[in-house]
């Protein structure tokens, strides 16, 4: 490790990643609030929404958060933020000092 302090992410990593997913799954209600004003403005023009559509766009959030669950464990690790620090400091965290 580099002669600097950790950052909070790397010091907590199980709490960054839960902060993140919490932030993605916090858009579930959004989602389905926009699909179901979607589906009411179209009522009038007789175009209906496949059955399929309320599920499938969930599945692919709940993929999007596992995935950024990943990428925040990912960043947490200290390798790769003194690699983040060495070649993409505009990337890298902030040192606690």
């Amino acid at each position: 490790m580099a002669d600097h302090a950790l950052s909070t992410q790397e010091r907590n990593p199980r709490s960054a990643v839960l902060r993140t997913v919490f932030a993605v799954v916090a858009l579930v209600p959004l989602l389905n609030g926009v699909l179901l004003a979607t589906v009411e403005a179209l009522k009038p023009y007789e175009v209906y929404l496949p059955a399929w559509v309320f599920p499938a766009l969930n599945g692919i959030l709940v993929a999007i958060a596992a995935l950024t669950a990943l990428v925040t464990r990912v960043l947490a690790v200290p390798g790769v933020n003194d690699w983040l620090r060495k070649y993409l400091p505009i990337l890298a965290p902030e040192d606690n000092r």
